[in-house]
């Protein structure tokens, strides 16, 4: 994608991380029902430290940039929507894309790039609301695994939507292998 940079995030990141989240947390706000706090914010204000500091290692931020302008961001997890006590996969946790640049393919590209930098199986999560997000993931995960994935509802203590999940290319390819 011309111009564009996916940047690793670390703490000296944090404030354009909170900056786009909050952004994220208003668009989200219709179908949450989230309101602001007391200070005009969705998110407090050590926000996303707390992620870092009790996930470790399992926290994976990323930020997009086009054309030298933050564009969005994404959280890589570990672990599983469908069954959190048992699996330990990749999770599209957050996904983000300033309105600006949506519907021109840059979402898909930032997707794809991070789901090859995670080889193994993913999942990702939409809330029953978000239909536009369940219609985007089912695009591009589709094209992404030339239609093997599985979509569930799930329901439990750790996550109450819909999930699609599939392997990364990369690992389907070293299994056919083995």
């Amino acid at each position: 994608m011309d111009g564009a940079v996916i940047i690793p995030a670390t703490k000296r990141h944090r404030r354009v991380l909170r900056a786009l989240f909050e952004l994220y947390a208003h668009d989200f706000s219709p179908m949450t029902g989230a309101d602001v706090d007391e200070h005009g914010a969705f998110t407090d204000s050590d926000f996303p430290l707390i992620w870092w500091r009790s996930r470790g290692d399992t926290f994976h931020p990323f930020l997009l940039a086009v054309q030298g302008v933050w564009a969005g961001f994404a959280f890589v997890g570990e672990g599983s929507y469908i069954r959190p006590n048992e699996d330990r996969h990749w999770l599209m946790e957050e996904f983000f894309i300033l309105r600006k640049y949506r519907r021109r393919g840059l979402g898909a590209w930032f997707a794809t790039q991070l789901f090859d930098r995670f080889p193994g199986v993913w999942e990702v999560g939409e809330i029953h609301e978000n239909t536009d997000a369940q219609a985007f993931w089912r695009k591009v995960i589709g094209r992404y695994t030339g239609g093997r994935f599985e979509e569930v509802i799930v329901n439990n203590e750790r996550w109450d939507g819909t999930v699609q999940r599939f392997r990364t290319l990369d690992s389907r390819l070293l299994s056919h292998e083995a």
